[in-house]
């Protein structure tokens, strides 16, 4: 039992730890990696609990103990073993089997571990053959005067369950983890490949000489009009500031949450220019962003090199593969028709 406490303690702890700041739950997942984690460690242990309380017990006989005989032959029984309430030991029994008709060879008993248990094993085999039961196999409650306490121990199954559970819950949690880190991976790659064609549109609307306003509406209208089904993040936080500022929210307000939301130092930049072009008007704004956009689209060319070059060396490995199956093809026919 102690096995469960020792987690629901760990678990409480873990959950305190993070609510208390200790532990940063954003590598973990977040909030959501935290309850998946407490959810399947909490109800693990309350299963392996069960078990343990059912069957985990450890079973004490003071007044002697029966084991009944099977007819499929002999098996051995494990007990713990107190002679006048110390000096406990482990003692393996031999339970014989149910005579039949037709024997089986007598199997060979196991070798006691120490003289005492020779002792007691043989003491065991007299009491029996004083009793002379076909059906059961007899413990004592006595020996030579001195009481003896039978302990049988409790299935482990419990406790095995619960360990397994919080195992279970701390992959979770880690796969949890993974997965938040390779969305958010994929939203930054996307993001960065999303911006030189979203700053040149954008500075192409300002060229045709419509305001930062109406240019930034129009992106994100066209944007709702076909909606792709995987969604793209810059123009949904575009279709977000445009929300924002239908509902009351200040421009200059708006546009800095939008550099906010996308997180990049790029977007960043865009909405600062954005809302200097606001404060102070620029006549050069469509130049400034035209090199812009011409300079996000130097870094994804670079960006899609080194991508390019990483799907080369994942393409290596099958490569080879090949190369191995068509020198096998090669050289097996080869050497089949030389030695023959």
């Amino acid at each position: 039992m102690w096995i469960h406490l020792v987690i629901f303690m760990l678990t409480a702890g873990f959950l305190l730890a993070c609510r208390a700041g200790w532990i940063r739950t954003e590598p973990l997942g977040g909030r959501n990696g935290i309850r998946l984690f407490c959810a399947v460690a909490v109800l693990g242990n309350i299963l392996g609990m069960a078990f343990t309380v059912r069957n985990g017990s450890a079973a004490v006989y003071d007044r002697g103990y029966k084991l009944e005989k099977e007819t499929s032959g002999i098996y051995e029984e494990e007990f713990q073993v107190t002679v006048d309430g110390d000096g406990a030991g482990s003692v393996r029994i031999q339970v014989p089997g149910k005579e039949t008709e037709e024997e089986d060879a007598p199997s060979e008993p196991a070798e006691p571990e120490n003289d005492g248990e020779q002792e007691l094993q043989h003491m065991i085999e007299q009491y029996n053959e004083d009793r002379q039961d076909p059906d059961y196999y007899y413990l004592p409650a006595e020996w030579d005067g001195r009481k003896l306490t039978w302990t049988r121990a409790g299935d482990p199954a419990g406790g095995i369950l619960a360990s397994m559970s919080l195992f279970a819950a701390f992959v979770v949690l880690l796969k949890k983890a993974r997965e938040d880190q390779e969305r958010e991976a994929k939203r930054s790659e996307q993001l960065l490949m999303d911006y030189p064609g979203l700053v040149m549109k954008f500075a192409l609307l300002i060229q045709a000489g419509m305001t930062a306003r109406k240019a930034f509406r129009k992106m994100a209208g066209d944007y709702r009009r076909r909606t792709p089904d995987a969604g793209r993040y810059a123009y949904e936080a575009m279709c977000t500031a445009c929300y924002e500022m239908e509902s009351g929210v200040a421009e200059q307000e708006a546009y800095r949450r939008f550099g906010e939301r996308c997180g990049q130092m790029k977007y960043k930049t865009f909405s600062a220019l954005l809302i200097q072009n606001l404060q102070k008007g620029s006549r050069h704004m469509a130049d400034i962003l035209e090199q812009e956009a011409l300079d996000a689209w130097d870094e994804r060319k670079r960006k899609a090199r080194v991508l390019g070059e990483a799907d080369a060396t994942k393409l290596l490995l099958p490569m080879v593969m090949m190369l191995a199956v068509v020198m096998a093809i090669i050289m097996i026919p080869a050497f089949l028709s030389f030695y023959g």
